[in-house]
């Protein structure tokens, strides 16, 4: 779901095939069921569950659908991954999904979450943002950002099981946990902003007009992008602070960013 200004458009202009075609986002009243059947069979088929969060109403998301579906990235999703395209609504079906895997928020429509079925491991996490603005990626992009996950999955398993033995774990963990509590601060004022903001969405698919929603909609949009960068680097600071232990710098601090008010606060 990009900015309307900065970004591409979630209503730049298609021909209708092409809606329709990347309108994978349907129903959402078995959420939590569907969730269950991808990642049972990703498990029987040894493969990873690849559920993507997203809205018919959203361009980025009907790109990404179109895209899974292109003959070279189709091979790579056959291959390795149990697909599954899950409905967020305007915004108000986000937290079950999401909360199961570990991430308090989604920061974008399409959020492309990158399950190991065996430990229920979002092995995506460290990049789930760069698929977000999904038309303006390209298809060979696209191939090789889910092609590397596949091949790294034991890696992404093994560093997110913390087995690195170089690591003070109980000093990451800490760290760790400081940098959850930030991210739950945040998700609460992004769910606040989807409460505001996913109702003006609904009515704009209508064709009602709001004055406020532009700016509305980049107000909330410059905190969902900045944010996920920020948390990309608290957590590669924390495991620089906890590799560094018995050095003059172990008892080094993570420095959290501030964000200003949303536009209509």
């Amino acid at each position: 779901m990009s900015l309307f200004v900065t970004h591409s458009s979630c209503y730049s202009k298609e021909s209708k095939a092409e809606q329709l075609q990347g309108e994978k986002y349907h129903s959402f009243d078995h959420q939590m069921t569907d969730v269950d059947r991808v990642i049972s069979l990703a498990k029987k088929n040894n493969k990873l569950a690849l559920i993507v969060m997203g809205a018919n109403w959203c361009h980025d998301s009907r790109s990404l659908a179109r895209n899974l579906f292109v003959p070279e990235v189709k091979e790579v999703i056959d291959t390795h991954y149990e697909l599954l395209f899950t409905n967020v609504g305007f915004l108000e079906k986000v937290k079950p999904v999401i909360t199961r895997f570990g991430m308090p928020i989604i920061y974008s429509t399409p959020t492309a979450l990158i399950i190991e079925p065996n430990s229920e491991l979002l092995i995506n996490r460290h990049n789930i943002h760069l698929i977000r603005d999904a038309d303006s990626v390209s298809i060979a992009d696209t191939k090789a950002y889910f092609e590397n996950i596949a091949i790294d999955r034991s890696t992404l398993v093994q560093a997110l099981s913390f087995l690195d033995p170089t690591i003070d774990q109980q000093k990451l963990k800490q760290l760790n946990q400081q940098i959850n509590d930030f991210e739950n601060q945040q998700a609460e004022r992004i769910y606040q902003a989807y409460d505001v903001i996913g109702p003006l969405i609904k009515e704009k698919k209508a064709g009602m007009k709001n004055k406020n929603f532009n700016k509305y909609w980049r107000s909330a949009s410059k905190l969902r992008y900045k944010i996920t960068d920020d948390l990309e680097n608290l957590r590669a600071n924390a495991i620089r602070i906890a590799k560094s232990k018995g050095l003059n710098d172990s008892n080094e601090r993570l420095n959290f960013p501030t964000y200003p008010k949303f536009a209509w606060e």
